[in-house]
């Protein structure tokens, strides 16, 4: 046995001496609240909270919460009948995963460690519930508090607790499943191991049985793009809302993600049929967005991962060019593989009679949304290994929209020709 594996062995034995006396004197100070809410039953639970924080944050060496520990936590962000106390265990949680992750990457390293038997709000064992005293996190659970997200916001003040802790109890659900799942995806496109994929949480979450994947997209998209009246709800709520959004955006883009390297998986065939076939997030979003043009036009708004934005704006349009004859010379139309590009694509305008029917089958403003929101996530990208420069794809903006000058440009159209025009000026 090396001096290192010694050395942490005796560490981690220490840890468990220090954690289990940490665990008896921290929840005894829970002992006599049970599901009492008055005011010291409140405060104990705020004493406790600051103990661990105490003994687990503050020092350089702190001691790791034990598996017991982190369920009271969450028992109080998920029961708390006080924003206090739900909050103050939101961001006791946070802080305890960041400094003590269970997935990580070690310094130096190219591989995955996974500390053993680490407490999880998820509980992926059995979709039927064991009873009320379980407090985990299950995979219907989860959608239902998607659904939930959606409604409420503007119901009566007696609901506020109710749609706060559940705004908190997603955003830090979300930081579970991302803390968990980009290490295991930084591993797998290195080594193309699998296993570490199908074991994530985010994985196991989908995979249930008990979600029905399409309509929890459907959930998200509905979630991410419905209206909020931020100036009829107190500064918290729209604090609150934003944060909410912001962990929706991440987590629809850790399942593109996840769909993108089972995509790889399949293709190495490293895949089985245990593991499972459901059709692709971006697939359902395309389809969601294609027959609803507000749908389309807030969720572009909102959505701002450059990378998946493109690719949706890429996946939208080519629905609707003109598939390349065979007998067609190579030099005269667009190919398959220019049409996933997005200069490919806004080439195929550059025909006006290809620029009308696009036009006439999507509507004029579809048409300018989609070209301007893959401009400006193309721009944002700047990422010219296509081949395609910046100021070849600002050309073929302004031809695209060039030839749809027999329609009304929109607003965003005209801020977007002004941005192309902006962009080929400062390279001139």
């Amino acid at each position: 046995m090396s001096k290192e594996t010694k050395a942490n062995n005796s560490s981690r034995a220490m840890n468990n001496t220090y954690g289990a006396s940490l665990e008896a004197n921290t929840l005894a100070m829970l002992d006599s609240t049970g599901a009492k809410d008055n005011r010291d039953a409140n405060e104990d639970r705020l004493q406790y909270l600051e103990a661990v924080r105490a003994a687990s944050l503050v020092p350089e060496t702190g001691i790791p919460p034990t598996n017991k520990m982190y369920q009271a936590m969450f028992r109080i962000l998920r029961f708390g009948r006080r924003l206090e106390l739900v909050a103050a265990s939101f961001h006791l949680l946070t802080q305890l995963h960041q400094r003590y992750p269970w997935v990580y990457i070690p310094d130096g390293k190219h591989e995955l460690e996974i500390v053993d038997e680490a407490w999880s709000p998820f509980n992926f064992g059995s979709d039927v519930d064991s009873g009320e005293k379980d407090i985990s996190v299950r995979s219907l659970l989860f959608q239902e508090l998607i659904q939930n997200m959606s409604k409420g916001v503007d119901e009566s003040e007696e609901s506020d607790l109710k749609i706060l802790g559940n705004m908190f109890l997603f955003k830090y659900l979300v930081h579970v499943l991302k803390l968990d799942f980009i290490p295991r995806n930084q591993v797998f496109e290195e080594t193309m191991n699998w296993s570490l994929l199908k074991e994530s949480s985010l994985n196991l979450l989908l995979a249930s049985r008990r979600v029905n994947f399409k309509l929890l997209m459907k959930d998200c998209l509905s979630t991410m793009c419905s209206p909020f009246d931020a100036d009829g709800n107190s500064i918290s709520l729209v604090e609150l809302h934003k944060g909410m959004l912001s962990a929706m955006k991440e987590l629809l883009v850790m399942i593109i993600e996840l769909d993108a390297s089972k995509k790889k998986a399949d293709s190495e065939g490293i895949t089985n049929r245990g593991d499972g076939v459901r059709t692709p997030a971006l697939e359902i979003i395309v389809d969601e967005l294609t027959y609803d043009e507000y749908l389309l036009s807030n969720f572009l708004k909102v959505f701002d991962d450059p990378k998946w934005k493109l690719e949706i704006v890429i996946q939208y349009l080519t629905k609707y060019i003109p598939k390349p004859s065979v007998r067609t010379r190579r030099s005269n139309t667009p190919q398959a593989d220019d049409l996933k590009t997005l200069n490919g694509i806004l080439k195929t305008f550059s025909n006006g009679t290809n620029a009308k029917n696009i036009t006439k089958k999507i509507g004029p403003a579809v048409v300018q949304i989609l070209i301007g929101h893959g401009f400006l996530a193309q721009l944002a990208i700047s990422n010219t290994n296509e081949g395609d420069s910046m100021t070849e794809i600002c050309n073929s903006v302004i031809a695209a929209f060039t030839n749809l000058r027999k329609i009304e440009i929109i607003p965003f159209g005209k801020e977007v020709l002004f941005t192309a025009e902006m962009v080929l000026k400062a390279k001139a």
